[in-house]
């Protein structure tokens, strides 16, 4: 998703809280892709950073039988020996990001470091102040060229 999406697409779009995406098949590789990139002839892969909590929405007629996931929820990972995206899920399962199947669709819940964001989303925020100022906040190539 990310390190493949990162080295191959002409653009990428940063995931956002709250933010509805499906898996698109690009390539042979899984890309995240909004709702609306999902026909596009070029979509525009969404990069999730490591540490991103997300909720599956697998379809109802799949959800009893189905043992594809063992859980909804699970954390993105971006791996870097050797370079690979999966889903954690408290189990201790892991998911390539590659075996999901196309048109999967899942809710990003919380992003590290805007924790303040998702916790809006999520109806638990209550007023705190900010320590420190927001600086100019690094690109999603600059956080993953640090991997190198």
């Amino acid at each position: 998703m990310c390190w493949y999406s990162a080295e191959h697409a002409a653009q990428t779009r940063e995931a956002e809280a709250g933010q509805r995406l499906v898996i698109r098949k690009v390539h042979g590789a899984s890309w995240a892709v909004q709702e609306t990139d999902l026909q596009k002839p070029r979509p525009t892969p969404v990069c999730l950073l490591d540490g991103t909590r997300v909720l599956f929405r697998v379809p109802e007629g799949e959800q009893n039988g189905s043992n594809t996931f063992p859980e909804s929820e699970a954390v993105f990972r971006m791996l870097s020996k050797p370079k690979h995206d999966v889903f954690q899920f408290s189990c201790g399962r892991e998911m390539d990001v590659n075996t999901l199947p196309a048109n999967l669709v899942f809710d990003v819940l919380e992003i590290p470091g805007k924790e303040e964001l998702s916790a809006l989303l999520k109806h638990e925020y209550t007023e705190q102040e900010v320590s420190e100022p927001i600086s100019k906040r690094e690109s999603l190539l600059e956080r993953i060229l640090t991997f190198f």
